[in-house]
């Protein structure tokens, strides 16, 4: 039994070192940051708190996340510099799970250590595992669903599906890929049962909302989420993609050409590149959909370029290793530390100093420092999304005279160029600027480095 163990530590060492490397990388950097991750870790703690989601916080997703959050908020002690470590927690368990499929279908070492790679170190993981968005549980369950369905489970694979679609619906083609298998393969007790895991993980997770509050989870999801406008340009998305990870692009294109020969693969591609393609506000977020997939498929691309070309062994691992480190000095330099906020204890002393009544601002860090300054969020509203604004469910001029007429700390981001004579302290469309300017004080201003030309982050009195 001591030497199965053994055998089995080895089998696995590889990906060990390769997932200690990263989380402690991760863990070396961690901080909290603008990003939508201050929304779900304040949801989950307003549900902890008695709130009904939906009926008493506006949420445009499935409920998932916010339950899983709820959990993570018990798990870190209510710490939310804890939270923004589990997505590389939840990227460690994908990456085993790679590199043990990996393994299974090629009975290689080497090969399953490339796909584990390929998956940690391409940059759209490197970059957006700062943030605890539910893509990466989304990710995880999905790769969970195909390795059930791998090994004939398949109650379990459509139990991991629905935790899939209820965490991220956007990974539809995931689901459809799997369902499309069985009807291909004419499997039909088996997408039975298949069918009646997701319907059953569906109903237990959906229960509540449906008990407590149906009518504004039609209205927070579907009336709002299906018709949002676009956002980035599409166009930039793929491009910025396929320059940062040319590697996974390649797999891609193999993948769709070879669809007869590895029906699942080909078919995920299909049906992610449809669904990004005709959805319209898609970030690059959402290209994580497809990730674990292509670096599983990985095993079939090594051995049809092998058959071609008779590659020495090792040969594109050495290659693709090119990539990893340019991916990995790529983002230590230039992304590492976006929009990370190193001084958040001092902003939120600040707060608690001018002791407002209410909280209101961007929602990528207005829910943070609600929840350290334990000051309440006006109109106890989690999400200032400007989508929701350009859909008139809340009014900017609205908002910021509610701000202004019941003592509240505005908090804005700004741009704040001196050498070139540029300075704008309210950037954002969830403002009224002139009654700002009006009736607020600029209190303080602290440096950031945002994704776009947004450089500071300003605190305005407004009593």
């Amino acid at each position: 039994m001591v030497t199965s163990t053994i055998q089995q530590m080895k089998k696995y060492l590889p990906v060990i070192i390769l997932i200690s490397f990263f989380f402690i990388y991760k863990l070396s950097n961690l901080g909290i940051r603008l990003s939508d991750s201050n929304i779900y870790f304040y949801t989950g703690y307003e549900l902890l708190q008695g709130k009904t989601l939906y009926r008493d916080i506006f949420f445009t997703n499935f409920p998932l996340i916010p339950y899983l959050s709820s959990l993570y908020f018990l798990i870190t002690g209510g710490s939310l510099k804890l939270f923004f470590i589990t997505p590389a927690i939840e990227v460690s368990i994908i990456t085993f799970l790679v590199y043990k499929i990996s393994f299974e279908k090629s009975s290689r070492k080497l090969i399953a250590i490339t796909s584990s790679a390929l998956y940690l170190f391409s940059f759209i993981i490197l970059s957006t595992s700062d943030h605890q968005s539910g893509v990466f549980f989304a990710s995880l369950m999905a790769v969970l669903s195909y390795y059930f369905y791998t090994k004939n489970k398949y109650l379990l694979s459509g139990i991991s599906i629905a935790f899939t679609l209820l965490a991220k619906a956007y990974f539809i083609p995931i689901a459809l890929s799997i369902g499309l298998l069985f009807l291909i393969d004419k499997k039909w007790k088996d997408l039975v049962r298949f069918a009646a895991g997701a319907l059953f993980a569906g109903l237990i997770v959906m229960l509540p909302t449906v008990v407590f509050a149906f009518p504004d989870f039609i209205n927070n999801v579907f009336e709002y989420s299906l018709t949002r406008s676009q956002g980035i340009d599409k166009t930039r998305i793929f491009w910025f993609a396929i320059t940062h990870d040319f590697p996974l692009f390649l797999i891609f294109i193999f993948n769709l050409f070879l669809i007869n020969q590895n029906k699942f693969f080909g078919l995920v591609s299909l049906f992610s590149i449809l669904f990004l393609i005709l959805y319209q506000d898609v970030y690059y977020l959402y290209l994580n959909l497809l990730i674990p997939f292509l670096c599983l498929s990985y095993y079939h691309f090594h051995q049809k370029l092998n058959k071609v070309f008779d590659l020495p062994n090792g040969f594109l691992l050495i290659i693709l290793s090119f990539f990893f480190l340019y991916n990995f000095i790529s983002y230590h330099q230039n992304f590492r530390d976006l929009q990370k906020i190193n001084n958040i204890e001092q902003i939120a002393n600040i707060i608690k100093k001018e002791n407002p009544r209410f909280l209101y601002g961007t929602n990528d860090i207005v829910p943070a420092l609600s929840y350290l300054s334990h000051t309440p969020l006006l109109n106890k509203v989690i999400d200032t999304n400007a989508n929701i604004y350009r859909r008139g469910i809340l009014d900017a001029d609205q908002m910021t005279a509610d701000a202004i007429k019941q003592k509240s700390i505005i908090v804005t981001h700004g741009v704040f160029y001196p050498d070139q004579g540029v300075r704008i302290d309210t950037t954002d469309e969830i403002f009224d600027k002139g009654q700002i300017e009006k009736s607020c004080t600029l209190i303080d201003s602290f440096p950031v480095q945002t994704e776009g030309i947004e450089n500071r982050l300003n605190l305005f009195r407004c009593f």
